[in-house]
């Protein structure tokens, strides 16, 4: 297990950013200025949120992996370390929303496929991906363990404190959810930390895309007591946060995360 202290960052990005653009270019600068050990961008960053659309298209869907992998192959001019986020990808003949990992050293490696969507307007995330392997596992994020509960599977608890029980030194949250459900992420958010004894990192879409869909932002990063360490905002689209792995070994052993099932 890691064991020491790290810089962490979340975001909140532009609903159809792209790379190169004005938008990646700020993020860029921002990031870069302080270099952190694990950055986490928002669910599927690049280009248009897919899920909107209540009918799959099949051009779309390319479109949408072409516009991912572009800006995937640009990761490195964000500059940390090691970079979280996930993407739209064909995976065993199923179309899945994979969270990745990215190293300067190995490149991008996919860890995690979300398992669980919703099917209602804005998001007919059913209609247009399949669950991969239903795996909730631990993976390598430079020095630090990380898990992975890419958006909607925040809302069950049993996966973070899975995490926790499985040594996890912070759970990474990619979103992408509209304004008006943002206090029920936050205590979904809180309760995942709360539960594991890790720190909760989460990135979000802001603003309106082309389809009139809105986003609401407000990227968090939580300690693993449940507080809310760093918010981001429209003056502060991108937030950091020394944490502290002795912190979250500490909490680990305390309650609620040492209770028996």
């Amino acid at each position: 297990m890691a064991s020491g202290k790290f810089i962490v960052g979340a975001c909140e990005c532009a609903p159809e950013l792209v790379a190169p653009s004005r938008e990646w270019d700020a993020l860029c600068r921002e990031v870069s200025r302080e270099a952190p050990d694990v950055f986490l961008l928002n669910e599927m960053p690049f280009g248009a949120w897919i899920a909107s659309q209540p009918v799959f298209s099949e051009s779309v869907w390319n479109k949408s992996c072409q516009t991912h992998a572009t800006g995937l192959a640009r990761l490195a001019e964000l500059g940390p370390s090691v970079i979280g986020g996930s993407r739209p990808a064909l995976l065993g003949g199923k179309r899945v929303n994979q969270g990745f990992v990215w190293t300067g050293k190995e490149g991008l490696t996919g860890c995690h496929t979300k398992q669980f969507f919703p099917d209602e307007e804005g998001y007919y995330e059913a209609r247009w991906f399949q669950a991969g392997p239903r795996e909730f596992h631990v993976t390598a994020a430079g020095a630090l363990r990380v898990g992975f509960l890419i958006c909607t599977e925040l809302m069950f608890n049993e996966r973070a404190r899975h995490y926790g029980r499985m040594g996890a030194d912070v759970i990474l949250v990619p979103r992408a959810v509209g304004k008006e459900s943002l206090p029920r992420w936050l205590v979904a958010a809180r309760m995942a930390a709360i539960v594991s004894g890790c720190y909760v990192v989460s990135s979000n879409r802001v603003g309106t895309d082309s389809s009139g869909q809105t986003f609401g932002g407000s990227g968090w990063i939580i300690n693993p007591f449940g507080d809310v360490v760093a918010e981001t905002s429209t003056q502060t689209p991108v937030v950091f946060h020394e944490i502290d792995t002795e912190l979250v070994r500490g909490a680990q052993v305390t309650y609620p995360c040492y209770v028996k099932e």
